[in-house]
């Protein structure tokens, strides 16, 4: 028997784990779904995500406060409204009290004397049957009115059969079920609770006085916003301009506030491609000038890095000039000639190595001011002076955009991958286009291509294949490092990728304002 027990444990454990599991794959897959919402609605800026931010904290902080303001509101009408609803109620319990106590002939000979009590209007008479009221729907403070009234008059008239309704002005009878309030003639009209505008409801309560008489009293209540919760409309104008004028005024503070993390962004991209360094004046909130500080410095070591990996690089060529010259000397003057020729291959090794080192440094540290540069033009120059010499280049320029840059070492780059293009796969075929914020030159030969998963590899000092080797025996694999450098230094980016109809394709994508 445990078996079984055991068993269906088992399924019921199973069956507990999927359910699980559905559920916490549906919880993950809505969750990522409100992560992609959020990303495509956040701002990119970070002043517009402060001020979205700003948004939704006012948007909660007045739900909050409207919310306690109505509560609050709403308790102190309904107080207020319950006080008033008590004395009126005194008083027309007072009122059907009197006339219930009246001889029948004596009460039509007081009407006109009730019909005007104190400021509050009343509408009294007496009726022969009960008048129909078309009720309005009852709201909240309406049934705290009705509520309070039949509460007072019943303790005070249990045996009448009472009734209490709100009626709209336009839709009230009097005296029988045909005659309408509006109907009334203008000698009635300062009795007849025709009050502009005829929107405020009336209240009527009708109690038997009588085997056959109603006494019939209509009456307005004494402050219409006793019955109201909204503020009114002046106000509402007040309150939505005030939050106007914060709303534009939190703007503004946090574009200003925003500013130096912009100037910090600007200076950043500034440095990272030229690298002449942008100093940030150290003011403002405490940790922007430690930021500002901390950056500024951080400029000024890579600047002496730089000039001390410049004055190292002329140090060395300048020191090994003579040892290389001394050890060239001492090689030819050995005997065997097998022993000399190797010596003298290390030697011109170490000196090409040198010597392409150095020529990388001055590659990459030009100094030039930026200026425009039409891109076409520099690769119409470049295309013609390879075909003058029998190079196989082709050109296809389509729309482009002239870029700010420096024009020397965007030719060095262009003129380093044409080349390479054109030794190592026989011929470079290069279209000029534009998508969407940047021009995209592309450079295709038809090589060999480059060995599967040495994209990057590729990209490593004095890295080189086979086929490269044998194409140029003198080359020194730097050539891409350094113009990989120099695009960098535009705000761009090379990508290399075996094309797959064969041959290396070399993409360059420059933006345009750098």
């Amino acid at each position: 028997m445990s078996e079984f027990v055991d068993v269906d444990a088992e399924a019921t454990a199973g069956r507990g784990g999927s359910s699980g599991a559905a559920g916490s794959k549906t919880t993950r897959k809505w969750w990522s779904r409100l992560s992609s919402l959020s990303r495509v609605l956040l701002p990119d800026s970070l002043p517009g995500r402060f001020f979205m931010f700003m948004l939704l904290l006012v948007f909660a902080s007045q739900l909050v406060i409207s919310f306690v303001w109505t509560y609050q509101s709403r308790t102190t009408q309904e107080k207020a409204l319950e006080n008033v609803v008590s004395n009126m109620a005194m008083r027309v319990s007072s009122t059907i009290e009197y006339f219930d106590s009246l001889p029948n002939r004596y009460r039509h000979i007081i009407l006109d004397q009730l019909r005007d009590m104190g400021g509050t209007r009343y509408f009294v008479t007496l009726n022969r049957d009960f008048i129909e009221i078309d009720e309005l729907p009852r709201t909240r403070s309406q049934g705290i009115v009705i509520n309070g009234f039949q509460d007072t008059l019943d303790a005070f008239h249990a045996n009448g059969d009472i009734s209490i309704a709100f009626s709209a002005p336009e839709t009230l009878r009097v005296f029988n079920n045909e005659t309408y309030l509006t109907e009334l003639t203008e000698s009635w009209g300062q009795h007849a609770l025709i009050v502009e505008p005829l929107s405020l409801p009336i209240l009527v309560i009708q109690v038997p006085v009588s085997n056959n008489e109603w006494l019939y009293l209509a009456t307005l209540m004494p402050d219409s916003a006793i019955m109201s919760s909204s503020l009114p409309m002046d106000l509402q104008l007040v309150y939505l301009f005030g939050l106007t004028v914060l709303l534009i005024f939190g703007s503004w503070m946090i574009y200003v506030l925003t500013q130096p993390v912009g100037q910090l962004s600007r200076a950043a991209e500034n440095f990272g491609r030229s690298f002449e360094p942008v100093y940030l004046p150290e003011k403002g909130a405490r940790e922007f000038k430690t930021t500002a500080s901390a950056f500024n410095r951080m400029q000024r070591n890579i600047q002496h890095f730089l000039n001390d990996r410049k004055q190292l690089f002329s140090g060395i060529s300048h020191d090994l000039k003579t040892p290389l010259t001394r050890l060239r000397l001492r090689a030819e003057m050995l005997d065997d000639d097998d022993e000399r020729q190797g010596f003298v291959e290390d030697i011109d090794h170490l000196d090409m190595m040198v010597r392409s080192a150095l020529q990388m440094v001055r590659d990459t540290d030009i100094h030039e001011n930026p200026e425009s540069v039409d891109l076409k033009q520099v690769l119409e120059s470049i295309a013609r002076a390879g075909q003058s010499v029998g190079q196989k280049i082709s050109l296809k320029c389509h729309e482009y955009e002239i870029v700010t840059g420096k024009p020397l070492a965007l030719r060095r780059c262009l003129e380093n991958l044409i080349d390479n293009a054109v030794v190592y796969g026989g011929n470079a075929d290069i279209s000029l286009s534009v998508e969407d914020s940047y021009n995209r030159i592309v450079i295709r030969d038809q090589g060999p291509g480059l060995p599967e998963g040495m994209e990057e590899e590729v990209f490593q000092p004095y890295r080189r294949f086979e086929h490269g080797e044998a194409c140029n025996p003198g080359g020194n694999g730097l050539g891409l490092i350094t113009a990989r450098h120099l695009v960098g230094t535009h705000g761009g980016q090379l990508n290399l990728r075996n094309h797959p109809q064969g041959g290396l394709e070399v993409t360059l994508i420059i933006p345009y304002d750098i």
